[in-house]
């Protein structure tokens, strides 16, 4: 009795803990917080004016919001889903990355050309560094050693030293890089071009490159949890391209919301949730079957920039 009492209660804590997809909308400044698993929206959120980027920690409980017009970061704590602290930036946040170690987070000011350090500690202790030109997309390395910029106007990626927060690589790429993902294990790095309509796949160790060809202005891009499939939102051609990463090549290309923008992949369900723009909606799509299994409404002008799935 007393081993079926514990499943019981191990039941219980795992359904009172899912993963929670946390959607900006940059029309009516919200975030939407969404039950992946139930497909639904759970709480509504007032942040700061035209959020974009998102930044989840597990460890802290905590998702940190851009506000671009407002020029703060919105500080949501993932117990009550309220908003408890807001940290100002004089500039114009966009893209948002925390450190695997949740120790600094990191913000692109788009308007300054510069990236900002925050001490998650302290929030009051920043460091930053000047990246060119229009830095858009952020993610860091899983040993928070490393942090990959998409700079959008010199066609670039930064590599930063988080330690010394100093730029010691600059990789080519295509035109207007924009969104930026890691494979998990670190070893690869995708970046979206958006005028170019593709992605560069660079190898973080030898820094060698290849292009994949995908659909009409792509926004952002993520790989499934075991690296074989890369999934890219195209704006322009409201869709979604799956692709095969031992192959390189398109095997799918799925329609989905108008303007689809922020991307991201639960390895819980392996189910892919995708920003709509233009549809004010998120769509659920089915890793498996690679079919769109449920549409939710959200906000006014879903964005959803970044890493934005709570597990």
């Amino acid at each position: 009795m007393k081993f079926l009492i514990l499943i019981f209660v191990l039941m219980l804590g795992a359904c009172a803990h899912p993963n929670l997809a946390y959607i900006t909308n940059q029309g009516e400044n919200t975030v939407s917080v969404i039950d992946i698993a139930q497909g639904k929206v759970i709480s509504t959120i007032a942040v700061g004016k035209a959020p974009v980027g998102v930044a989840v920690s597990k460890h802290l409980q905590r998702v940190f919001i851009t506000n671009v017009e407002s020029q703060n970061i919105s500080v949501i704590d993932t117990n009550t889903q309220k908003v408890i602290e807001s940290i100002a930036i004089k500039g114009s946040p966009v893209g948002i990355a925390i450190a695997p170690n949740s120790k600094i987070l990191y913000v692109a000011d788009w308007y300054s050309d510069r990236i900002i350090a925050i001490d998650t500690a302290n929030f009051a202790k920043q460091r930053e560094v000047i990246v060119e030109k229009a830095p858009a997309g952020l993610v860091v390395s899983p040993d928070s050693k490393r942090l990959y910029v998409a700079a959008r106007d010199t066609n670039e990626v930064a590599v930063i030293d988080t330690t010394a927060l100093k730029i010691i690589k600059r990789i080519e790429v295509g035109t207007h890089p924009f969104g930026i993902s890691l494979s998990a294990d670190g070893n690869t790095l995708y970046v979206v071009n958006v005028y170019d309509n593709s992605v560069s796949i660079i190898d973080t160790n030898s820094w060698s490159q290849s292009v994949i060809k995908v659909g009409d202005h792509p926004y952002c891009a993520v790989p499934s949890a075991d690296n074989n499939t890369l999934y890219v939102t195209n704006t322009l051609d409201d869709t979604v391209s799956v692709i095969d990463l031992k192959t390189q090549k398109t095997i799918a290309t799925v329609d989905v919301g108008m303007t689809p923008e922020g991307i991201n992949f639960d390895a819980a369900s392996k189910r892919v949730v995708i920003a709509s723009w233009g549809d004010n909606n998120v769509s659920i799509l089915d890793a498996k079957s690679n079919k769109i299994i449920s549409k939710i409404k959200t906000g006014d002008k879903s964005r959803a920039f970044g890493n934005f799935i709570l597990n």
